[in-house]
């Protein structure tokens, strides 16, 4: 029918734009919320015997077994450095915020889910393994495998359900990390009985493991941390070459001891992972280095690897499926009950619990290495490979849906405060004939819009002086027509940044609260405070875009702040570009990035309707600070800064569509022929321009 929208993806049809007549395929895609560790296994898979491997001219030229040797070689070596990033991310400070509840539910997650594997390989062994090898080894290697956590992908799900920072999300880290530890020391264990047919030497390689471990903690850590320290690296520091190359030969020295003594070379990896220390963001660094190129180029070679080992045409029998639908049940079941149990006997309700216990039963790629561990080492054959794999897809893709449909946002607690820096400055002027502070709080993301912001505050916070004017220094008398008016501030600056996908950006978010001691921009600011005699709390605070708005509301609210400041649009600090009202489409220092100053790559729509968001939201009163050279040297403009407050709760942001750029515009006074003033220094005060329409935060703005 003409003028109508194109039925088939064929034709041109988007299927997942929105429609009110068929809103089903966009739903879909909606609410899978899947971890991009899924698509990655299932790539795999197909390009294995159950799909594109079941071809054979494709196996035979693009997988010939006479590759394989070398793809394994490589995706070992991948696999080493891979154990070794999951190792740098468990930080010994997360444990100990919350160690007697995450060790009760990480052994309540183990005990349980252990117990209940051991009790399901009976079955497996009977029917798939026909009895084949020895039944201890099976037993011990299912219990491992029903045990696990998978910790680096429910990090990555608390990161994207914006969980990382509530108490559920930071009991279930700290279970995970307790969880991981024991399971490998289990696999370890495992994998020393089967390479071994005596017991005696199995115990042998084993203490010889232990010998290891001991050897590496109590001797190699003290010496390393001692060249970190000479080196400077702990103290925020980058790390020289020299220092990577001393680590990663650590990482390969310890892989080949483990591979040595019969038990993995990932097992190495993962200890001298756990053993980097976290101060001065070192390890941050040190995953900033390898972590690309880990998931890049080694960990697809993997999932291929191990999707060539999958055949799902193996399970056949409608024996086999009941058997996986068994395995599945008990995977979620022992994680569900067991840590749920355990959170709830430690206070959670019974809403946080079960989602504790939802979110421990993720396994995701953890699952995957176990898996290939026990096939290589003949602990289980490829059928129960394959319906084991089916196992850790079906628990990790449920993860998400379940936890976003028992735990929404409004039952989410936080943590108690947005990672305040603790030795921030009480010391402002708390003159008596003064009034209570006001509080503000200050966002912004780049260390470009510190100085802006600074000259901002520094203006704000000056007292008044008998003569009307304003004077710098805390001394100087307050007026009888300014007693008990003025009002000291107490700020509260925020940095806001935007988390990425990659492993290094979610633990700078799990680590923001020490990383704001050392983050270059809220030092400066910190700095600042201490100049101008000005109470200052640094924050800092990671969160993806989509939850932007609700970081800046929620930091406010604990910030109890009477207006928040957001640092937005404007210019660098360095630009004398001139800006009048009604002409920003002309200058070229504005067009067309001149939204790319607010720091998080937003185009103008997505900014445009960030600012509208963040009025709607907002609980308190709220500024929006145009930078438009305040902090030069020279002041050039006709108008230095513009604040554009929001005029009352159902105030709109307004959107001129001028031209082809479709920039946003706020409106600004246009007089231009301002008589400038000065200070009593004789020195030009900037104009800070505050448009009235007669709101709220108009009044507390004025």
């Amino acid at each position: 029918m003409a003028g109508s929208e194109s039925p088939s993806i064929i034709s041109g049809r988007n299927p997942i734009k929105f429609s009110t007549s068929d809103p089903l395929a966009l739903f879909i895609v909606q609410r899978l919320y899947q971890p991009s560790v899924i698509s990655e296994i299932i790539g795999g898979i197909l390009l294995g015997p159950t799909a594109l491997g079941r071809w054979k001219a494709f196996s035979t030229n693009v997988f010939p077994k006479e590759s394989l040797v070398n793809l394994n070689l490589v995706a070992n070596f991948g696999l080493v450095l891979f154990l070794f990033m999951i190792g740098l991310e468990l930080d010994p400070r997360m444990l100990k915020k919350n160690i007697s509840r995450g060790v009760a539910i990480s052994i309540a997650g183990i005990a349980l889910p252990f117990g209940l594997g051991a009790a399901v390989s009976y079955a497996l062994y009977s029917i798939l393994m026909d009895s084949v090898g020895k039944f201890v080894n099976f037993l011990l290697f299912c219990g491992v495998a029903m045990a696990i956590t998978a910790f680096p992908v429910l990090a990555r799900i608390l990161t994207e359900r914006n969980l990382l920072k509530t108490t559920v999300g930071s009991i279930s880290m700290s279970a995970a990390a307790v969880d991981d530890v024991v399971s490998w020391c289990l696999l370890a264990l495992v994998i020393a009985l089967t390479n071994n047919s005596s017991g005696l030497t199995a115990l042998y390689v084993f203490l010889a493991g232990l010998a290891w471990v001991l050897f590496v903690i109590l001797v190699v850590r003290p010496v390393y941390l001692g060249y970190l320290r000479r080196s400077g690296v702990l103290s925020g520091r980058d790390p020289t070459q020299t220092v990577l190359f001393v680590t990663f030969m650590m990482v390969l020295v310890s892989a080949f001891y483990t591979d040595a003594i019969g038990i993995h070379a990932i097992f190495g990896g993962f200890l001298i992972g756990v053993i980097i220390p976290h101060d001065g963001g070192f390890a941050v660094k040190v995953v900033e280095k390898i972590e690309d190129v880990v998931h890049i180029f080694f960990l697809p070679i993997y999932f291929t690897l191990s999707g060539l080992k999958t055949d799902f045409t193996d399970l056949k029998e409608g024996e086999t499926w009941g058997l996986w639908v068994l395995v599945t049940f008990v995977a979620f079941f022992g994680k569900i009950v067991g840590c749920g149990l355990a959170a709830r006997f430690t206070k959670f309700t019974w809403r946080e619990s079960l989602t504790v216990g939802i979110l421990m039963a993720t396994k995701g790629l953890v699952e995957l290495v176990v898996l290939n561990i026990g096939l290589d080492a003949g602990v289980i054959d490829t059928r129960i490979f394959s319906l084991m794999v089916l196992m850790a897809i079906a628990t990790t893709v449920a993860t998400t849906p379940l936890v976003t449909w028992l735990y929404p946002p409004k039952y989410h607690k936080r943590l108690d405060d947005l990672h305040t820096d603790n030795t921030a400055s009480e010391s402002g002027d708390m003159d008596p004939n003064a009034g209570p502070p006001a509080n503000l709080l200050i966002v912004l993301s780049r260390i470009q819009q510190v100085p802006a912001a600074m000259t901002l505050l520094g203006y704000l916070c000056r007292r008044p002086t008998g003569n009307g004017l304003t004077h710098s220094t805390s001394d100087a008398p307050i007026s009888g027509v300014h007693k008990h008016l003025y009002r000291p501030l107490r700020v509260f600056g925020l940095r806001l940044l935007e988390l990425t996908g990659r492993d290094s950006s979610i633990m700078q978010h799990y680590e923001s609260e020490t990383q704001v001691l050392t983050d270059p921009a809220m030092s400066m600011f910190r700095a600042f405070a201490r100049v101008a005699n000005m109470a200052f709390h640094a924050a800092l605070a990671y969160s993806d875009r989509e939850h932007f708005v609700d970081n800046i509301c929620n930091s406010s609210q604990d910030a109890s702040a009477e207006i928040t400041v957001v640092s937005a649009f404007g210019r660098s600090s360095n630009s004398n570009s001139d800006i009048v009202a009604g002409q920003a489409d002309k200058s070229p220092d504005l067009a067309p990035g001149w939204f790319e100053s607010f720091g998080w790559g937003f185009t103008s729509e997505q900014q445009a309707s960030f600012i509208t968001a963040l009025f709607a939201k907002a609980q308190n009163h709220l500024c929006v600070f145009i930078d438009c050279g305040l902090a030069d040297g020279e002041v050039k403009s006709k108008l230095d800064a513009h604040i554009a407050p929001s005029t009352d709760s159902s105030s709109e942001l307004e959107i001129n569509e001028d031209n082809e750029k479709s920039r946003v515009v706020v409106a600004t006074g246009n007089d231009t022929d301002v008589e400038r003033v000065t200070d009593a220094d004789g020195r030009r005060v900037p104009l800070v321009v505050v448009p009235f329409f007669g709101g709220a935060d108009d009044r507390q703005a004025v």
